[in-house]
């Protein structure tokens, strides 16, 4: 399969289960292999009890892993921290809750709660099983430079957020990560690479707060609606103004004011310039021409391209193209990704070639 042919393959579910094991015991012990480089991992009940079943699905720039299992507890010590895996957890849990422990201090999320952790500081955490005895946890693994420069100043430091599942943000959230779990195995990987930017952004935006859980308006929330629609369709010609108005039923000075002091027609070119700049310095996208990428990413012509690509980021396409392929990047994971990840590589070159980039356009 040539490269451009791949960038339309469907990601690919690894799975693990217990039952494939002769024995409890077995079983646990394959699952603390598989899990060696996250957490120390301990049942809490008896061990004749244990079951763990996990789907894992490789995104651009993002790992989403679906576990049901008993009750387990997971230390995460400052050993695992050095191993190098710099990653922020995003948590649902859909059966059971768990305690977490950060800094001495306990945090509870119960059933629909989202929670952001920070993997890069150590954490106890104690899962707290559903009546039936099981616990389902939806988990999203963010590699730092994708989502930490999009947080707000004041949150770059909170090792730990949680949003209740009874806000209305915290149910688009919620929403949206299932959405991406019943969809992420047939994905390609231009399609997933645009659902965990969107990820991302809604997460950076989300009023998550390690003290008093916090309320968002009415307008946050259908400017976060506006962003997640943007985002998932960047690539369609459709998507202008004109559409924004007749999609979210508003008038131009009302979509204008949510975009203040951006316009929303800047917006939607700044994100498709960052998509631009993300498949041109990936390897999956490497045979595609700079006028396929242009086309592909709404832009009229390569001249066009061209000229807003160096506005935006002070050199070439050309140029960030050759600079990625004389560069050496590691893997995100310290194992081989089942295909490119140009979420990932995109950040470390818009981290090295411009220090706006990431921010976005002020909101």
């Amino acid at each position: 399969m040539d490269e451009k042919a791949s960038s339309t393959s469907p990601s690919q579910v690894e799975r693990f289960s217990t039952l494939d094991f002769a024995t409890p015991e077995l079983g646990l012990q394959g699952f603390r292999e598989l899990s060696r480089a996250f957490a120390e991992v301990t049942p809490l009940g008896d061990i004749k009890d244990f079951r763990v079943s996990t789907a894992t699905v490789f995104l651009n720039g993002a790992v989403m892993v679906d576990v049901e299992t008993s009750a387990m507890r997971y230390d995460r010590t400052p050993q695992h921290v050095a191993f190098g895996i710099d990653h922020y957890q995003l948590l649902l849990h859909l059966r059971g809750g768990a305690e977490i422990i950060v800094n001495d201090r306990a945090f509870l999320q119960g059933t629909g709660d989202v929670c952001l952790l920070d993997m890069a500081q150590p954490s106890l955490t104690r899962e707290i099983q559903a009546e039936d005895g099981s616990v389902q946890v939806l988990n999203f693994l963010l590699p730092r430079m994708v989502l930490a420069l999009l947080l707000p100043p004041t949150d770059r430091a909170a090792a730990i957020r949680i949003l209740p599942q009874d806000t209305g943000y915290g149910r688009l959230l919620r929403d949206f990560m299932l959405t991406l779990r019943q969809s992420a195995p047939g994905l390609s990987q231009s399609e997933s690479q645009a659902a965990v930017q969107a990820l991302a952004h809604l997460v950076a935006a989300s009023p998550m707060s390690a003290e008093e859980p916090a309320t968002y308006s009415s307008r946050e929330i259908l400017r976060a609606r506006i962003n997640l629609y943007i985002e998932t369709n960047l690539g369609s010609a459709a998507l202008d103004v004109d559409r924004l108005y007749t999609e979210f039923g508003l008038s131009r000075a009302a979509l204008y004011r949510l975009f203040e002091p951006e316009s929303p027609l800047n917006y939607i070119q700044h994100r498709r310039l960052q998509r631009a700049l993300a498949m041109l310095i990936s390897p999956a996208f490497r045979s595609w021409r700079i006028i396929d990428i242009a086309l592909d990413c709404q832009f009229s012509s390569d001249a066009t391209f061209i000229r807003a690509f160096r506005r935006g980021f002070g050199l070439s396409p050309g140029e960030a193209r050759r600079l990625a392929a004389e560069s050496r990047l590691d893997p995100m994971l310290k194992v081989e990704p089942t295909h490119p990840q140009p979420d990932e590589e995109a950040v470390r070159w818009i981290r090295r070639i411009t220090g706006t980039m990431l921010t976005g356009p002020t909101q």
